[in-house]
């Protein structure tokens, strides 16, 4: 469960969070964007990240959300409100304040206990409610630093979304796609566990948008990186 140092994963994307939870900043000429946002207490890592990109605190010009599970939103309400990033999310997941807790029976299983101590650990129930948040829709190209293009893939949670940056040749998949399942510990990738999504058939029928990207690095919300392309990844997580 340690924290990571920030650690660049492709041209111009920074890898943050722990070995369970990982967000990431993409950097241009234009500042800094920060998908995801870990737990509460994954704060301290943002500046020395910002730091190793050449960057400083007030480049951070914008949250983009890939879903709104709290280990996801942490530090994103404290983005917004101290530095003024404006948060984006699609607006399936837009309601209830942006903040959405998983249930509780998926602790029943052992290898999930390290995920809910870690996320007691950095400040879970204590993730605030997004003040404010800026809309966004399938097939979009973000207005915000990397400008990420928007696609929907519903299933984990209604407004769930990749992120695509075909000039750098990565997708962000959050947990429509991931490489470790934190509440099994299964590795490689696929879906998540079929009681973490709101529909896990709708899950995986979203893969096929995925598939025929352009994209050589995938980075999931959960686990390693994935080399390689999008249509592969999707292929083992369907057979997974």
């Amino acid at each position: 469960m340690a924290t990571q140092a920030a650690a660049a994963v492709a041209d111009g994307v920074y890898r943050l969070g722990t070995s369970l939870v990982d967000f990431y900043l993409l950097v241009d000429d234009e500042g800094v964007t920060v998908v995801d946002a870990g737990f509460p207490r994954h704060w301290g890592q943002l500046d020395p990240a910002l730091r190793a990109a050449g960057r400083r605190p007030e480049d951070v010009r914008a949250v983009v959300l890939t879903h709104a599970h709290v280990d996801h939103t942490g530090v994103a309400e404290r983005l917004r409100a101290e530095r003024g990033a404006r948060v984006h999310v699609h607006g399936g997941d837009a309601l209830g304040g942006v903040r959405r807790f998983p249930p509780l029976f998926l602790y029943w299983r052992p290898a999930s206990w390290p995920l809910l101590v870690q996320g007691l650990r950095d400040g879970m129930l204590g993730t605030s409610r997004i003040g404010g948040f800026q809309l966004f829709d399938d097939g979009q190209t973000l207005p915000v630093p990397g400008r990420p293009h928007v696609v929907h893939v519903p299933g984990h949670t209604p407004g769930s979304v990749a992120l695509h940056l075909p000039d750098r040749g990565v997708l962000l998949t959050g947990d429509a796609l991931v490489t470790l399942d934190p509440y099994t510990g299964a590795r490689g990738p696929r879906v998540m566990l079929d009681g973490v999504n709101d529909d896990t058939e709708q899950a995986r029928r979203s893969l096929a948008r995925l598939a025929p990207l352009g994209a050589d690095v995938l980075l999931p919300g959960h686990g390693e990186p994935w080399h390689g392309s999008p249509a592969e990844a999707v292929e083992r997580a369907l057979s997974a």
